[in-house]
């Protein structure tokens, strides 16, 4: 019985080194899956700042408001413009009917048809700039507030209360920001240990003792200069990192079964 169960250990330990030396480990680096530098593409002074340096935050977050005083008022305007040219339009349209009956009943001359006409072109082509120039008001109002794309944590902040924002002579980065559950671990693959298309593929990464569950986002397509006579390609890793704040830069090892 004793012998039995040493032969089943053996195997065991077996099937567990074979399965050990089958996986593939690669040394990696942690990058964000998305970082992105926000700005506004409009001019204003800034009034409120809501985040600071490693501040999660969530979708939609308002991170920098401008004082949208001078934007509201620009919108407001845009608006009674639109209903003004609007009723200018309506009347247009009636003159161009009423002068068409006149003109069948041959009381109204060609000329005087025609300015009709015209007159309602004018008054067409008005109304629909004033409706343009209503939705480039209510955009520079969207754009006064700076809100998050996504779920993220705060990299940099380069906004302060007071400040100036000019960003028609050159943008500014007022915040950037990056995905706040989500990274990449970046490393190199030998060409040798490419067999078949693994994007997708599932993979574990691991940081400071921790495991964490991702999948094969990206194989290069040209090999990376190693000094090596095997040719290696970049490989990455998004995998999901929930509570925990992770930093770029950071060493990882990559898994793949």
């Amino acid at each position: 019985m004793k012998t039995i169960t040493r032969i089943i250990i053996v195997i065991l330990i077996n099937i567990v080194t074979l399965s050990a030396a089958q996986a593939l480990e690669i040394s990696a680096t942690l990058h964000w899956s998305k970082r992105v530098e926000l700005g506004t593409p409009v001019n204003g002074v800034i009034k409120e700042v809501n985040v600071d340096i490693g501040q999660r935050i969530a979708k939609d977050t308002v991170l920098v408001s401008l004082d949208a005083r001078g934007y509201r008022a620009a919108q407001s305007k845009a608006r009674a413009n639109v209903k003004h040219l609007k009723e200018a339009w309506l009347e247009a349209k009636r003159e161009r009917d009423r002068a068409k009956e006149l003109y069948e009943r041959t009381v109204l001359s060609d000329r005087d048809l025609q300015l009709a006409l015209n007159a309602l072109t004018s008054a067409e082509s008005a109304h629909l700039t004033a409706k343009a120039e209503l939705v480039q008001a209510e955009l520079n109002l969207e754009y006064s507030s700076l809100r998050a794309p996504f779920d993220a944590i705060v990299l940099k902040r380069n906004a302060e209360v007071g400040q100036t924002v000019v960003s028609e002579l050159k943008p500014e980065v007022l915040v950037v920001i990056a995905a706040s559950d989500q990274m990449i671990a970046r490393g190199l693959i030998s060409a040798s240990h490419l067999n078949g298309d693994i994007h997708g593929q599932s993979a574990t990464v691991k940081v400071d003792g921790l495991s964490y569950q991702g999948k094969v986002k990206h194989i290069g397509l040209e090999p990376v200069n190693t000094g090596k006579q095997d040719k290696h390609y970049e490989i990455e890793i998004v995998f999901t990192t929930g509570q925990r704040i992770l930093r770029a830069g950071q060493q990882a090892t990559i898994n793949l079964p």
